[in-house]
Formats: structure tokens, C-alpha cells, sequence
């Protein structure tokens, strides 16, 4: 079982979290729970509610829509924040290769915590932001 500091370390390796100061970045770490997947086990399907996203910790995932293989996500990449942020329903379908540790974020954690601590909300936007204009 990973600790606080432990989980914080992991998610300033994020992209959508590389923006975080400490102390908020540590608020993400305390909400995150740590999740274990079998391989051809589901995280998420598509067209179900966005009520989590997962930091892939160790294993692969493979996104999939209207069943063709989109892309396969590794250490350190997310699966299902955009439609988390955007309160949508998931776009993908996301499933374990082979076992998965991750990271999930529940839905309506990172909303209180984006409501509690303005700068959880502002490195969400920068990071956001940064994406989008390297596109």
C-alpha cells in the first residue's frame, strides 16, 4: 500500500499533474486509490458514467471505440480524464493487457477538491492548457 508522499511522487511524473504545487499535489495523492486489474479486466467502458480516472502505475491498458484499438496507455499515462473533467460520458473502452496497478481519482473527489483548493483547479487548467497548445 503506497502512503501519501509515495503516491505524490508518482503523480508529479503526470503530465496532468506536472503543474501542481506540492501542497496540492499532495490533496490528489490523499483522494487517490489504489486499484489492481487482471488482464482482460475492464476499467471503464465506453459510453458509461466518468465517475473515476486512472494513473497507470505499472501494466497496459489498451483504449478502445465502437471496438478498434485507438491506443495502449503505459506508466505514467491517464485514462479517462477527459471525460472525467468534461463530465461526459467515457469515450473509450479501457482494458487491462496484462495486470494493472494504478491510481484511480474519483469523479467527485477531484471536484471537491478543485471547490476546496483553488491551485488543484489551476494546474488542471495549465496542464490542460499546455496540452493543448503542443497539439
Amino acid at each position: 500500500m503506497l502512503t501519501i508522499l509515495e503516491k505524490a511522487d508518482l503523480l508529479q511524473s503526470v503530465e496532468i499533474f506536472q503543474e501542481f504545487r506540492t501542497q496540492s499535489l499532495a490533496r490528489v495523492a490523499a483522494i487517490a486509490q489504489e486499484a489492481h486489474f487482471e488482464a482482460r479486466q475492464r476499467l471503464f467502458g465506453e459510453n458509461e458514467a466518468a465517475d473515476g480516472m486512472f494513473v497507470i502505475l505499472e501494466g497496459e491498458v489498451t483504449l478502445t471505440r465502437l471496438g478498434a484499438q485507438e491506443r495502449k496507455l503505459t506508466k505514467g499515462q491517464v485514462a479517462g480524464a477527459f471525460s472525467l473533467l468534461a463530465n461526459q460520458p467515457q469515450a473509450e473502452t479501457a482494458t487491462a493487457n496484462r495486470p494493472v496497478h494504478a491510481l484511480r481519482i474519483g469523479q467527485q473527489d477531484l471536484f471537491d477538491a478543485m471547490t476546496e483548493d483553488f491551485e488543484v483547479t489551476r494546474g488542471i487548467l495549465r496542464s490542460l492548457a499546455g496540452m493543448a497548445a503542443s497539439r
